[in-house]
């Protein structure tokens, strides 16, 4: 194996500023989750597979950002592509999957708990900004735009030559992802109108011309479109061009295929709904409760009814 080959491979990059994020975000993450699991009550939302999903995400994140992954995309195009799906196609829907708001809300100190949920209040003016900056068309259209604008060959080649431009293009890459997956997914908070399945198709195959647009324009390109690549080495055979019609082909294809497999996903729910009787729509879809207690708004609903005296939304703020 060549010297500067068996080098990327072995090596790992711990990066402080990637740690320093990632290390709190599932340390709070955990100390919320086991608070839970010490309530029975709230078992369903503190359960094992949400955190699975939710600490996966965070490894998603952090090998794509420390292993030798993001070496080797200062070498190779096409890794630099399988880097951004690792974390945009994989590491964002897993964490949201882990339902991180309530969750991590847990995690907080009782003051940061209650300041922070004061700001998701059905009224709150925060809320309300929130809510209209992050409509599903919203976030469809930030995604496309960020994802689209940053293959631009001026932006891409910025990114490459400059580290703190290689930095912003990462976390908007990230937060935009994070957005685009927000109203499939339907994690909390939960401050939009409940995204039905019929809406969230066209919303997922309609990302893929697009997706599609620049992965052939990359991959059958007669001429280098980021440059930065003929001024590194080369490697393991690939010359600029292949490693560009590669990296093309990975964002047209397996890219494509991610929003095509999600779209999938919620057509098989469409049809196993058809099967069950629909049950009664709730008017308290934006409760409190609902948002920090997702999928125990139910119970909290019934106990309105029954006038208990300490909902399970006291408990929240009140942990054993």
């Amino acid at each position: 194996m060549h010297p500067l080959t068996r080098a990327l491979l072995s090596s790992w990059e711990w990066r402080p500023e990637v740690l320093a994020v990632i290390v709190p975000m599932g340390v709070l993450y955990v100390v919320g989750w086991l608070r839970l699991r010490r309530q029975s009550s709230y078992h369903k939302l503190a359960n094992r597979w949400r955190l699975a999903s939710y600490l996966s995400g965070l490894g998603m994140i952090a090998i794509s950002l420390m292993s030798p992954i993001d070496r080797l995309g200062g070498q190779l195009f096409f890794m630099h592509m399988i880097q951004h799906m690792l974390f945009m196609m994989f590491g964002a829907p897993l964490l949201w999957f882990g339902e991180p708001f309530p969750i991590a809300l847990w995690g907080l100190p009782q003051k940061a708990r209650h300041h922070i949920g004061g700001l998701f209040t059905r009224d709150s003016a925060f809320r309300r900004g929130l809510a209209f900056c992050t409509s599903p068309g919203a976030t469809w259209l930030i995604f496309i735009t960020i994802y689209l604008g940053w293959h631009d060959s001026s932006a891409y080649n910025a990114a490459l030559y400059h580290d703190w431009v290689h930095d912003i293009q990462h976390i908007t890459f990230f937060l935009a992802s994070l957005l685009y997956w927000w109203p499939i997914i339907g994690a909390a908070p939960h401050i939009h109108p409940h995204f039905p399945g019929w809406a969230k198709l066209p919303y997922l195959i309609g990302t893929i011309p697009p997706n599609m647009f620049i992965g052939v324009a990359i991959a059958f390109s007669t001429e280098v479109r980021y440059t930065y690549y003929e001024s590194v080495p080369r490697f393991w055979g690939f010359t600029v061009m292949q490693d560009q019609q590669i990296a093309g082909a990975i964002m047209w294809i397996p890219g494509s295929m991610m929003f095509l497999m999600a779209a999938l996903v919620v057509l098989a729910g469409l049809f196993g709904k058809e099967k069950t009787p629909p049950g009664p729509v709730s008017s308290d879809w934006d409760a409190d409760e609902a948002m920090i207690a997702p999928g125990l708004e139910d119970r909290v609903i019934q106990n309105r009814w029954r006038k208990v005296e300490r909902p399970p939304i006291k408990d929240l703020s009140q942990p054993s």
